[in-house]
C-alpha cells in the first residue's frame, strides 16, 4: 500500500488523518505544532521534518490549515517536490487562492483536487461519527484516484465541477447559509425567550416545524444552550468574508450576506476570544436575557 501524505493535523486535519491510519493507511505527516506531531506518532503516523520533506515522500498529500495565507505558503515550499503528484486541499480557502495554488502547482506537474469538508460539526466527532462531506471539483481523472480515499473516511463524497475553485464557492455558498441561518436563529430565539418562552421547548418545537435548520438541530442543543463556545468565531468571520469576496467579485448583489457580515465584524469586534456560537451573546445583551437549557 502506498505511503500518503498529510499537512496539518490540527482539529479537523489531526482527525482526518486519524481515521485513515484506522483505515489501514500508511501516513506521513508534518504539523507545525510540535503537540500535534506527537499526537500523530503515537497514532502510528511517520512525522515528517517538513511540508516539502512530505511532498518528497508521497504521491498524494492531503493538506487541511487554517489560513489562505498558509496554504499559499505550503503550496510554495511544495511546488519542487521529488515524488508529489496530487494535492488534496481540503482547507477552506476561497475561489482566488485556489485558483492561484492551482495554476502555481501545475507548473510543477502537480494536480490538485479542490476537496473542502463541509458537515463535520464539532471537528473530531464529526469526523468520528462520519456525520461531514467532501465537496470536489479537480478533473475526473484526479477525482477518479483520490476517490477511493475519500470513501475510506465518509460515503459523502460529491464531484461538483472540473475546475479547482468550484468546489471553494460551492463550500463558501454552505458556509453563508450555515452563518445566516444561525444568525436569525438567535435573534428570533432571544426573541421568545424575552417573550417568556422556554428555550428548550421553543427549540423542540421548531424543529418540528418548518423553521428547522442547522442551527437550531445542531448548534443550540449542542452548544448554545449549554453554554459551550468553544470553537473561534474568526472562524465564522473568515466564512462570511470569503462568501463576500466571492460574490462581490462575481458582480451580484448581496444585501442578506453584508448584513450578516457587519453583526459577525461588530461582535467580533466587541471581543476576538469569543466562542463561534456566542454571537446569540450579540443579540442576548440588548434584550437583557439569557437562552440557556
Amino acid at each position: 500500500m502506498f505511503e500518503i501524505g498529510f499537512i496539518g493535523t490540527g482539529a479537523l486535519g489531526g482527525a482526518l488523518a486519524g481515521k485513515l491510519l484506522q483505515s489501514g493507511r500508511r501516513l506521513t505527516i508534518y504539523d507545525a505544532d510540535a503537540k500535534r506531531r506527537q499526537q500523530m506518532a503515537e497514532a502510528g503516523a511517520t512525522v515528517a521534518s517538513s511540508a516539502r520533506a512530505v511532498a518528497d515522500a508521497c504521491e498524494i498529500a492531503f493538506v487541511c490549515l487554517p489560513a489562505p495565507a498558509i496554504s499559499r505558503a505550503v503550496a510554495e515550499e511544495i511546488a519542487g517536490a521529488t515524488r508529489l503528484r496530487i494535492l488534496v486541499e481540503c482547507s477552506t480557502l476561497g475561489v482566488k487562492t485556489m485558483r492561484d495554488i492551482a495554476d502555481h502547482l501545475a507548473q510543477a506537474q502537480i494536480a490538485v483536487l479542490d476537496c473542502p469538508v463541509t458537515g463535520a460539526a464539532g471537528g473530531a466527532r464529526g469526523v468520528d461519527a462520519g456525520t461531514f462531506a467532501f465537496v470536489c471539483a479537480g478533473s475526473d481523472d484526479i477525482f477518479a484516484r483520490v476517490d477511493p480515499l475519500l470513501r475510506s473516511l465518509t460515503a459523502r463524497v460529491h464531484h461538483v465541477g472540473t475546475e479547482p475553485g468550484m468546489a471553494q464557492i460551492a463550500k463558501v455558498i454552505n458556509n453563508a447559509l450555515s452563518i445566516t441561518a444561525l444568525t436569525v436563529s438567535c435573534e428570533a430565539i432571544v426573541m421568545g425567550v424575552k417573550a417568556g418562552l422556554n428555550p428548550s421547548a421553543l427549540i423542540d418545537a421548531l424543529n418540528d416545524g418548518s423553521g428547522r435548520n442547522s442551527a437550531t438541530v445542531d448548534k443550540f442543543p449542542r452548544s448554545i444552550l449549554p453554554r459551550d463556545f468553544a470553537s473561534p468565531m474568526s472562524i465564522g468571520v473568515k466564512d462570511m468574508q470569503l462568501y463576500m469576496e466571492t460574490i462581490e467579485a462575481m458582480g451580484l448583489p448581496a444585501p442578506i450576506g453584508a448584513a450578516v457580515m457587519d453583526i459577525w465584524n461588530s461582535a467580533y469586534a466587541e471581543n476576538p476570544k469569543r466562542g463561534y456560537n456566542s454571537i446569540v451573546e450579540y443579540f442576548e445583551r440588548p434584550a437583557n436575557v439569557e437562552v440557556k437549557g
